[in-house]
């Protein structure tokens, strides 16, 4: 069944709700309740968030599209065009920076991503002090460089790499770490690529704990005491991941794939239920190893508190290219026509998928709007639904006054003002539409524990409790308790 493109509901989303109801009183209170946990209400978050909440709105002003044939007219509202808030700005970037990273910056060799992460004792100093998460980026980077040229024996050889830094973990606690993708090998001066048999990466991550922590403590940001602790651990709770295996030399997609993840937002609109009568968000992920639950329970204030902390300080790099993937060296390489390392050959089964040639401006080379929406839904939003001719940008309508007369003119203006409760999820991300497969469980109520309520019909229905665990299909599993005695396992029934 073929996908329709519908445009965004942005007052239907759980989270614009959530901002709706609580973003006063959340900054009203930010001072006694979260600043001591979160740190200062810095200005530009407040900005983003303030963006955020008109972004895709009508009454904050439109685009006419307008059919030259048959005068069929459509109003594109205007997006915020912030990031790691706005889950529609900041996918519409994922997307358009992945595809330039797989098929413009990196070369056509084998892709390995290696996260970097530290132990727990050690992310509060990052916490409060961003800038000092370019010891991550330098340590990081320098011993996976270290590492390549001693396994290789090319101690001039260059890394080629992307790096970037991601600051939550799957509830949005702080968890600094470092997402780098990177060729599985090295370039000499003669711009060939030397490939690294895959191997174990415990030396790198041995590498990488000792440098870390001396860092560190030349920053005298930890004592010599505390460092020679953390060296003392048996299980150091510095880690390593290296993924099984790279991704193929000519594999533009898989790396498209490494690059979205590296630049994820933080959070997932899917994953959020917010329950206006008790002021509660109920944030669903994966199995949490120390909780035991697949969910979270926050309020409001907690849920936005959280999520703003992640939104960078203004003009901090979270993205960083390195060696012949920086900007430089590419704008040097073109000028001077130097050839891309390539691997020796190349699959005849994807001679037909090779990229077209690259165009002269380097923005051409990021999709736009209208495309992104071809490549998900395979429709185009700019045919006109009556003649399928291709519509015209008709002019724009910012000034508040002629926004509310033309709504108003064609009755639109009191459905800018309604605000739709958001739909039970799953839902699709982007027309917040409801998707038809078996509803999730929920949590409702005031108590605490809450007690468990099944949504049928638009309608709660309680259930008293069976198992710790639910399978909830798809592969989700909600977990209740994390670990009952057993003579108080409770029991489901429909009484």
């Amino acid at each position: 069944m073929p996908s329709v493109y519908r445009p965004r509901r942005p007052r239907a989303s759980p989270l614009w709700q959530i901002v709706h109801h609580s973003w006063e009183a959340f900054r009203r209170d930010y001072e006694t309740r979260h600043r001591k946990t979160h740190g200062p209400l810095r200005k530009d978050a407040v900005a983003v968030v303030d963006q955020f909440y008109k972004c895709g709105d009508l009454a904050a002003g439109f685009t006419r599209l307008q059919c030259p044939d048959c005068g069929h007219e459509k109003l594109l509202a205007f997006s915020c065009k912030t990031r790691h808030f706005c889950p529609s700005c900041h996918q519409r970037k994922v997307k358009q920076t992945g595809h330039w990273i797989a098929y413009d910056v990196c070369f056509n060799v084998p892709h390995r991503q290696f996260v970097f992460t530290m132990p727990k004792p050690l992310r509060g100093i990052f916490r409060k002090r961003r800038k000092l998460l370019d010891i991550l980026f330098h340590e990081a980077i320098a011993c996976l460089r270290d590492w390549f040229r001693a396994r290789l024996d090319l101690p001039n050889g260059e890394l080629a790499a992307i790096a970037g830094v991601q600051t939550f973990g799957d509830y949005l606690g702080f968890h600094p770490h470092l997402h780098v993708i990177a060729p599985t090998g090295l370039i000499d001066k003669d711009g060939s690529f030397h490939e690294m048999p895959i191997e174990s990466v415990e030396p790198l991550e041995e590498l990488f704990r000792h440098r870390f922590l001396a860092a560190l403590r030349r920053e005298k940001l930890i004592s010599e005491t505390k460092r020679h602790q953390l060296l003392g651990w048996t299980h150091s709770g510095f880690n390593l991941d290296a993924g099984e295996e790279p991704i193929a030399a000519h594999d533009p997609e898989g790396r498209r794939r490494l690059a979205e993840y590296l630049l994820r937002a933080p959070f997932s609109l899917e994953k959020i239920t917010w329950n206006e009568s008790t002021g509660k968000v109920i944030y669903r992920s994966s199995r949490s190893w120390h909780t035991k639950q697949n969910f979270q329970i926050f309020t409001a204030g907690e849920f936005l508190a959280a999520a703003i902390e992640h939104i960078p300080p203004k003009g901090q790099q979270t993205v960083r290219y390195y060696g012949p993937y920086s900007n430089k060296r590419r704008g040097m390489d073109a000028k001077s026509g130097r050839a891309r390392p390539e691997s020796p050959s190349e699959p005849p089964s994807l001679q037909a998928n090779v990229p077209p040639p690259e165009p002269k401006s380097i923005r051409a080379l990021r999709p736009l709007w209208r495309e992104l929406i071809r490549q998900t839904w395979g429709v185009d939003p700019m045919e006109c639904p009556c003649c399928h001719t291709t519509m015209k940008n008709a002019g724009k309508m910012i000034r508040r006054e002629e926004v509310e007369f033309f709504l108003r003119l064609h009755g639109l203006w009191e459905g800018v003002l309604s605000l739709p409760p958001p739909p039970e999820p799953p839902y699709d991300i982007e027309s917040i539409e409801p998707i038809d497969v078996p509803p999730v469980w929920v949590w409702a109520g005031e108590c605490d524990p809450p007690p468990p309520i099944w949504w049928e019909h638009g309608s709660p229905v309680k259930l008293q409790p069976k198992h710790p665990e639910l399978n909830l299909g798809e592969g989700r599993i909600l977990v209740l308790d994390g670990d009952p005695a057993p003579d108080d396992w409770p029991v489901f029934s429909n009484n």
